[in-house]
C-alpha cells in the first residue's frame, strides 16, 4: 500500500511539472524581452516545473518501474539528474540573465534519458493497460519534437513545446491513475475469497 500512495505523490508532482510549464509557456508566448516581468514570471515557472519532474522522475527510479536490474536502475538514476541541471541553469539564468552550460547538459541529458527510460518501462509493463506507454510516447516525442526546436519563440517552436508539455504531463497522470488503478487490482486479489476445500 505504501508504493501506491507514494506513486499518487510522485505522480502529482509530474502533474504539477506539466501545468507549471504550460503556464510558464503561456506567459513567454508572446517572445517577451530579457528581464521583462513575463520573462522573470515565465523562466521562474518554467524552473519550478523542472525541480517538480526532477521528483516525478525520481519517483519512477525509487518505484523501480523500470525493473531492479543495474542497468534499469542507472538509467533511472540519471532521470531526475538532468531535470535538477536544468532547474539550477534555470536559477543561474534567472540571477544573471544570461545561458549557461548547465540548460543544454541538462536538456540534451534529459531528452536522451527519457528515450531509453520509456523503452525500460514499457518492457517491464509495470504501469497498468496502456498508461506504461506514456513515458515511451514522452521519451520518443521528446527526442523527435528537440529537432525542431529552436530559440525563435515562431509558431513551429511554441506548437513543439506546447506538445512537450502535453507529453510530459501525460506521464504524471499515467504515473497517478496508474498507481489507483493498480492498487485496485491488487486489493481485488487480495480480498477475493478462497473458495471452499
Amino acid at each position: 500500500m505504501h508504493h501506491f500512495s507514494r506513486a499518487r505523490v510522485f505522480g502529482a508532482a509530474g502533474i504539477a511539472g506539466g501545468l507549471f510549464f504550460l503556464a510558464g509557456w503561456a506567459v513567454v508566448l508572446g517572445d517577451p524581452a530579457d528581464k521583462t516581468t513575463s520573462w522573470y514570471v515565465g523562466n521562474t515557472l518554467g524552473d519550478i516545473a523542472c525541480f517538480a519532474v526532477a521528483v516525478l522522475t525520481a519517483g519512477l527510479a525509487l518505484l523501480k518501474e523500470a525493473g531492479s536490474g543495474l542497468p534499469s536502475r542507472i538509467t533511472l538514476a540519471l532521470w531526475p539528474v538532468g531535470w535538477v541541471l536544468l532547474g539550477i541553469g534555470g536559477i543561474v539564468m534567472l540571477t544573471t540573465g544570461q545561458d549557461n552550460v548547465l540548460l543544454p547538459i541538462g536538456g540534451l541529458g534529459s531528452t536522451l534519458v527519457a528515450l531509453v527510460a520509456g523503452v525500460l518501462i514499457a518492457r517491464r509493463a509495470d504501469l497498468p493497460r496502456g498508461r506504461r506507454w506514456a513515458p515511451l510516447v514522452y521519451g520518443v516525442g521528446g527526442f523527435v519534437l528537440t529537432f525542431a526546436q529552436s530559440d525563435r519563440h515562431d509558431l513551429l517552436t511554441n506548437i513543439v513545446d506546447l506538445a512537450t508539455n502535453l507529453l510530459l504531463l501525460a506521464v504524471g497522470i499515467a504515473l497517478f491513475l496508474g498507481s489507483e488503478a493498480h492498487r485496485t487490482v491488487v486489493g481485488a486479489t487480495v480480498t477475493a475469497p478462497r473458495p471452499a476445500e
